[in-house]
């Protein structure tokens, strides 16, 4: 046994062996706890799909969207002209030709489909980032819980060493070396504090605001939940079958082109055709010169047809026909470019995970099993007065740092699983 702590006594050794004790996760008593609500991740989930601002405005224009289709099958409305001069009235009714109205209703009817798989993609980006700041909030209250843990066990060595410290055993110059190392523990708890409120924070946020209590708790772990073992084709197929945004610019390309028909169509002049009546009399009296209505003459009734229409010659729509040509064009591009980032985005986030995958075996099977080993070691070691307690401390705070370095690695995990599944479109879990 070295000199040093065979100096420390009973009491002390007491105090060292309470170092590599199990510390509470939480320091919150059972009533505190039972009082704080709990959020699962599928709850979250759903109050974010009722209550979210944003998502509900996506579905307003859903809405807008089928008013438009009713807009668009509307006919023009009759006109009646009147003209007292001549006693002349009339009903006129404008016809739509060249398929304009088929042609609106098309396009209408195509920009709703598309607020549609809007409102799908909206839902779609709104899942992954409630996950993700899930876990983010499920890995800030485990550093949390360990930054504690750290915390109370330097708090002991410091307590230990000046107990050392008074018995002549330890320098005040190392001791004083010992204590200025608990301004980093108390930043590492702030910092796990400030990292968990920002994803309450966050999360509050994302659920709309409201209804959530503040001082609501996440309930769940970080579990490596097992995914599909499917090809990257394959994948990439079930994207573009089920990525609502692909939908929305697929559908975007053939709104465009029923826009080109609607264009062409709107080239075409529409005729207007009538019906009109004409009076003439002497009803009123008075002079012959006093003709406040219409003229006076012997009295007369007769009936009306008429037609009119604007001549195509210099105004055929061609502006917007070329307009119209264009933005097809586009669209296709706007498609086309759309299809290969979900290709590119599958294959990146499924390389992530993959690698997230390998790193968090590589612990599991590795580093836990090493950094616990080397605790184990040390420990026994420190009970036999063959290692100092610093030594036995040094190998406590490897194997938590391992531990966290382990949770980090799995909540990367669970989160390149969400990105994965929002780039496929689809559950890609067992």
């Amino acid at each position: 046994m070295s000199c040093a702590h065979s100096a420390l006594g009973p009491g002390v050794r007491l105090v060292a062996a309470a170092v590599f004790g199990i510390v509470s996760l939480s320091r919150h008593s059972p009533a505190s706890e039972a009082a704080s609500p709990r959020l699962t991740l599928e709850q979250a989930l759903a109050l974010a799909e009722q209550q979210n601002p944003a998502l509900r405005a996506q579905q307003q224009s859903v809405e807008s969207g089928r008013a438009n289709e009713i807009t668009a099958g509307l006919s023009p409305n009759p006109t009646f002209q009147n003209d007292t001069s001549s006693a002349t009235a009339g009903v006129y009714q404008e016809l739509e030709i060249g398929g304009k109205r088929r042609s609106r209703l098309e396009s209408a009817r195509l920009a709703t489909a598309i607020s549609g798989t809007d409102l799908a993609d909206a839902r779609r980006s709104l899942v992954l980032e409630v996950r993700q700041s899930f876990i983010e909030g499920l890995l800030a209250k485990t550093n949390l819980a360990l930054a504690r843990e750290n915390l109370s066990d330097f708090q002991k060595v410091i307590d230990l060493n000046r107990m050392r410290l008074e018995k002549g055993a330890l320098s005040g110059a190392d001791f004083l070396k010992i204590e200025l190392q608990l301004s980093q523990y108390q930043s590492d708890l702030a910092d796990a504090a400030l990292a968990l409120e920002t994803a309450k924070t966050t999360l509050r946020a994302l659920l709309g605001g409201v209804g959530l209590p503040e001082n609501f708790d996440l309930e769940g772990d970080l579990q490596a939940i097992p995914f599909e073992e499917t090809s990257l084709s394959e994948l990439q197929s079930r994207a573009v079958a089920n990525r609502p945004d692909l939908q929305s610019a697929e559908t975007g390309r053939e709104k465009a082109a029923a826009d080109v028909r609607l264009a062409k169509a709107n080239g075409y002049p529409d005729p207007t055709i009538g019906v009109s009546w004409l009076h003439t009399g002497n009803e009123i009296g008075g002079p012959s010169w006093f003709e406040p209505f219409f003229p006076k003459g012997t009295t007369s009734n007769s009936m009306g047809l008429g037609v009119s229409f604007p001549i195509p010659l210099f105004n055929r729509n061609q502006g917007e026909i070329a307009r119209a040509e264009s933005e097809r064009r586009r669209a296709d591009f706007l498609a086309q470019d759309r299809r290969n980032q979900v290709l590119r985005e599958v294959e990146t986030t499924w390389t992530a995970l993959q690698s997230s995958r390998d790193r968090v075996r590589l612990y599991e099977s590795t580093y836990l099993p090493q950094a616990k080993e080397s605790r184990d070691i040390a420990e026994f070691a420190f009970q036999k007065g063959a290692t100092s307690i610093l030594d036995l401390l040094d190998a406590e705070r490897t194997y938590r740092s391992t531990q966290l370095e382990y949770r980090r690695q799995l909540a990367s995990y669970r989160t390149n699983l969400a990105q994965l599944e929002a780039a496929v479109g689809a559950p890609v879990t067992r």
